[in-house]
């Protein structure tokens, strides 16, 4: 019971952890419900659209679209956030959502248990990633500056 008890106050952390995050990345998305900016270097870069969709008072819903630099297939990722909580958890990951994986056996379907977590770390790593190394599309400077 410990080992579960800890494994769930970790998620919970993350969580808070990514909460924090897109707080920082999304300056833009409480005024507008769609953000947009570039990561990766100057020669392959790739775009990222983050909307937002208001479900209550409480509660968001974004969805993350990276675009493939290969052109083989976008990634798609919806959170839900939680303001009384200050919390953002990952809820689907490329169209597969977290609730599907009850109804699957694991072992056929090569997802492990911890499956949320991982989903999740992705989402944290992603997050730092982009505050580090994520661009502006457009330049934002003044017309007296031009």
């Amino acid at each position: 019971m410990f080992k579960t008890y800890r494994n769930l106050k970790n998620l919970h952390s993350l969580y808070e952890q990514n909460f924090v995050l897109i707080n920082k990345l999304s300056g833009e998305l409480d005024k507008h419900n769609k953000f947009s900016f570039q990561v990766g270097n100057l020669e392959i870069k790739s775009k990222v659209s983050i909307s937002k969709k208001e479900l209550s008072k409480f509660t968001d819903e974004l969805q993350f679209k990276i675009n493939d630099v290969t052109g083989i297939k976008d990634i798609v990722i919806k959170c839900r956030t939680y303001k009384e909580a200050k919390m953002m958890e990952v809820i689907e990951f490329q169209n597969f959502h977290k609730d599907l994986l009850s109804i699957f056996k694991l072992i056929k379907m090569n997802f492990e248990k911890d499956e949320r977590l991982q989903w999740n770390l992705f989402m944290n790593q992603f997050l730092n990633y982009s505050i580090l190394h994520g661009r502006a599309i457009e330049d934002y400077l003044p017309s007296w500056v031009q």
